[in-house]
């Protein structure tokens, strides 16, 4: 356990630090409850895709964030958790689709699109399709492939699909299909804070996102609904959607990242991803 601090004390010594604290901020639907509304000083959000976070990490360029679970496993030795926080969901999340022209289980051989803004939700997929369904796909290659068999679509473009794709008439909510295999939720993501930051900014940082989430589901839903009008979704679609969320881990959650450790750690990792590269801005 962190030991706490007055947030006035925490406060001042931020205003006086030399350095800025740097937090990756997914700018996806799901995470609003976390940053709507979010101003601290010392702290900059670097808005970025989930895939991003990960190698930013590894060369020192980010100090905290929601990190993909899967890249969060290999960056537990100079990154710790913050606040048992993160996102979970235990049943249908509707922003981690996977559109088919044919049944999942009838992939095998075939080419697969995947978004390239996902890290943890193309394992998962891979996951599913190959340990739950036992089918291998020909290639994983990026979305401007043409003639695409099936695709996996995340976040805000996911939910903007309004869960029907001309062209692929099954969809499949991979969190849900999860659920049915394992009886578990999903964990997507993790916060996570670089273990060499003093103990008063893990604090300081960890206190604000707590109260952040709370008056956010609380009170801002309306105004996070108003946000993303642009989406084609009511006050209450984005209300419901948000709520199925699980942003502060339980025990369950826990048991669940180490099933999907294990599952994801036993599939082949022989096929690259086929993908072309896409400039990351942050």
């Amino acid at each position: 356990m962190l030991e706490r601090f007055p947030l006035s004390e925490t406060l001042s010594i931020m205003r006086f630090m030399s350095m800025i604290v740097k937090v990756g901020q997914i700018p996806y639907l799901n995470c609003e409850p976390f940053f709507h509304g979010f101003v601290q000083d010392g702290v900059e959000l670097c808005p970025m895709p989930p895939s991003a976070m990960g190698p930013l990490a590894h060369v020192d360029e980010l100090d905290a964030g929601p990190f993909s679970l899967v890249q969060s496993f290999d960056l537990k030795d100079r990154y710790e958790t913050l606040g048992d926080m993160g996102i979970s969901v235990k049943g249908p999340v509707r922003s981690i689709l996977f559109y088919s022209r044919v049944p999942l289980w009838e992939l095998s051989g075939a080419l697969v699109g995947v978004t390239q803004e996902s890290a943890t939700a193309a394992q998962l997929m891979k996951v599913l399709l190959e340990h739950r369904y036992e089918v291998r796909p020909g290639s994983y290659v990026g979305l401007e492939h043409h003639n695409l068999n099936a695709f996996l679509l995340i976040g805000d473009e996911a939910l903007a699909t309004h869960d029907r794709v001309e062209g692929f008439p099954y969809r499949y909510d991979l969190a849900e299909e999860w659920l049915k295999w394992k009886g578990l939720p999903f964990v997507f993501a993790m916060w996570m804070v670089r273990r060499t930051l003093d103990v008063e900014v893990k604090v300081m940082l960890a206190d604000r996102l707590r109260e952040k989430l709370a008056e956010n589901m609380s009170h801002n839903l309306k105004a996070i609904a108003d946000k993303r009008e642009f989406m084609g979704m009511t006050y209450e679609e984005v209300a419901d959607y948000l709520r199925a969320f699980r942003y502060v881990l339980s025990d369950e959650d826990r048991q669940a990242i180490e099933v999907f450790e294990g599952a994801w750690r036993s599939i082949s990792m022989e096929k690259p991803f086929q993908g072309r590269a896409k400039e990351v801005t942050t």
